[in-house]
């Protein structure tokens, strides 16, 4: 299984697969994390990549003390039931950084 990748330069965390990318993308201000998309292409989807990535994110969230704003669906219908011992760091809301006339 492919490792996943951290590039907070380009706020996102991504798992080479092949000529493929799975990706969280994510924005962050003070110490919030926001989880807004979760990409894994059609022929992965299903082969537990998208919880590989938000694993990897939310112990590197855990490690750094950061919050999390999951607005990414998937992580909120799918991800966090499946793995309560994450919502002790997540904070309700979504799209918390949208400023008027965005």
């Amino acid at each position: 299984m492919p490792k996943v990748e951290h590039d907070d330069k380009r706020h996102k965390f991504t798992m080479e697969l092949g000529r493929y990318e799975a990706s969280l993308m994510y924005a962050e201000e003070e110490k919030v994390l926001d989880f807004y998309h979760l990409y894994v292409p059609v022929p992965y989807r299903g082969r537990d990549i998208e919880s590989k990535i938000l694993q990897a994110a939310f112990e590197y969230a855990d490690r750094a003390g950061y919050r999390v704003v999951p607005s990414c669906p998937y992580i909120l219908s799918d991800f966090l039931p499946k793995h309560p011992e994450w919502e002790r760091i997540v904070r309700p809301g979504e799209f918390p950084f949208m400023h008027e006339g965005e």
